[in-house]
């Protein structure tokens, strides 16, 4: 009989990404971490999912395959990048943690992006991507290479495959839009510099050393002349991606490797018009110089890119709003007066990509799940729904730690959650920047009566008196936080101001219920400010 396979679970019950660990993978251990599913396996080797045993974080880790293992060169290369990787810090870049050799294997310990989608799974979901959610992924990819570039690392493997798109919703978009519609969704860049050999192993073009990277996708130099491959080449690749984005085909066929990068001697990145897709002049312009044969001809600096692609990536949401308002019929307009009409213009325009996202269903609150914290998890349960509220809630027990929202927050942010305390305990959340706390509020019910506190950048901040509040009732707490100031709403109402000494770049949320006690939180949202 056949043992029935479990899906990965996380404490409180809800389902991970990935299929089980079982099989040949079941006996596996890396130390310092545990395995929890398999996410997937390809040439180079298999990926898991995994948690950080010291520090309660997803990350993901990749198994080198054991005919990669037995080539000394390849993983000296590994454990090179993998050291210069450790460097980098981008959110356009997967970041590298560790890289571990034991008695079963060589791991690469890696940054986990939630979602579970690459470009590539994009293109095969949807077929042609449309030129607004194209040149968003050039934007955010370039950014990645640029970064890259200036601490003197080139890819040399951009392929829709490399590219993953971090997306908080685990369900899968409907649409490619759709892919981006959550705050922090973008494009990040995984597999710097660790492909190996693409080309048919013994033939005479590879015979001279090893050449990186996949044939479909690079700069003919990365076969014919390494001494020429720089930025430029990643600069072809990324826009030999684009092409296929638009067109669902690649640009260049041979009959084999070799072969596909020799077409790409002789000819420019084709004309995407070619294939029946209608295109601004502006991505024609872009593709031209992104694909040109010779790394001259192509952009020179990744500044110069960037410049175009940000004039493209407006253009294109200036044609969005342009749809918005064509929704409107005719007598619609006719009953406005100018000025109204202006008035409306105006708001559409700026809102427009507003008005997409209320289309959207909204993301799923941070209660309904541990996924989206880190920390010691262990006494704290998550996603089981409130008789109230009709929504998951977030309960921590006691004795328990700090809980942290992965999700970064940057200016121009608002989170939003309800918290209470059935008994005599103590709340504190803070926005947190590196070790520090820029903002804190302090939340204390002891003998029926409640007290509240809050500082920033360790000075005292003045509250607006907040009404007690019964063992069951809900405090609805309402942050929202700028570069240089963070206002407090409680139960809709404005409660205190706080100025920041230096500009908040980054935070994060953190939870606790200092010395025990017990608390629930519940519609815990993080949304952007218009």
């Amino acid at each position: 009989m056949t043992a029935t396979s479990v899906l990965p679970q996380d404490p409180n019950g809800q389902l991970l990404p990935g299929a089980p660990v079982t099989g040949n993978y079941a006996d596996i251990r890396v130390p310092g971490y545990t395995l929890i599913s398999v996410l997937g396996q390809g040439g180079m080797g298999v990926v898991f999912l995994a948690r950080q045993e010291r520090l309660g974080r997803f990350v993901a880790i990749k198994m080198i395959s054991t005919e990669a293992t037995h080539d000394a060169s390849y993983l000296r290369r590994l454990e090179r990048e993998a050291q210069t990787l450790a460097t980098l810090s981008h959110p356009n870049i997967v970041g590298c943690h560790d890289i571990l050799t034991t008695d079963q294997g060589t791991f690469l310990v890696m940054q986990f992006v939630p979602g579970q989608l690459s470009v590539r799974d994009l293109l095969l979901r949807f077929g042609r991507i449309s030129e607004a959610v194209v040149a968003r992924i050039a934007c955010d990819t370039a950014r990645g290479l640029d970064y890259a570039w200036k601490k003197g690392i080139c890819h040399r493997d951009i392929k829709p495959d490399n590219l993953l798109i971090y997306r908080e919703d685990p369900s899968p978009p409907h649409t490619p839009d759709e892919a981006f519609t959550s705050p922090n969704a973008r494009v990040m860049i995984c597999d710097f510099g660790i492909a190996r050999d693409a080309l048919a192993a013994g033939s005479a073009d590879a015979a001279a050393g090893s050449v990186l990277g996949s044939p479909a996708y690079m700069a003919p130099e990365q076969a014919f002349d390494r001494s020429q491959v720089d930025f430029r080449a990643d600069i072809y690749a990324l826009g030999t991606s684009l092409y296929q984005l638009l067109t669902g085909k690649r640009p260049f066929h041979g009959p084999n490797g070799i072969e596909t990068v020799r077409l790409k001697l002789d000819a420019d990145l084709p004309d995407p018009r070619r294939e029946g897709v209608a295109v601004s002049d502006e991505c024609i312009h872009i593709l031209r110089r992104m694909g040109a044969r010779e790394p001259s001809r192509r952009y020179a600096a990744y500044e110069e890119l960037l410049a175009d692609l940000a004039s493209w990536l407006s253009q294109q949401q200036q044609i969005r709003h342009r749809r918005v308002l064509g929704h409107f019929p005719p007598a619609f307009w006719k009953g406005l007066s100018a000025g109204a009409a202006v008035v409306l213009v105006a708001v559409v325009v700026i809102t427009g990509d507003a008005i997409r996202r209320a289309l959207q269903p909204p993301p799923p609150s941070r209660a309904a799940s541990l996924v989206y914290w880190s920390g010691d998890r262990s006494s704290w349960r998550a996603g089981g729904a409130d008789a109230e509220t009709g929504g998951p809630t977030l309960l921590g027990l006691s004795p328990n730690a700090p809980l942290t929202l992965r999700q970064v927050l940057r200016p121009d942010v608002r989170v939003r959650f309800k918290v209470r305390i059935p008994g005599a305990s103590k709340v504190r959340c803070a926005l947190r920047q590196g070790s520090q706390d820029r903002w804190w509020l302090h939340w204390e019910r002891s003998r029926g009566a409640s007290s509240f506190a809050s500082e920033a950048d360790g000075r005292e901040i003045p509250l607006v008196e907040i009404p007690d509040r019964r063992p069951l009732e809900w405090l609805s707490v309402d942050i929202r936080a700028r570069t240089r100031e963070i206002d407090l709403y409680i139960d809709g109402k404005l409660r205190a101001i706080a100025p920041l000494k230096e500009p908040l770049t980054e935070a994060y949320l953190v939870l606790e219920i200092p010395g025990g006690g017990l608390a629930q939180f519940t519609d815990v949202w993080v949304t952007e400010m218009p």
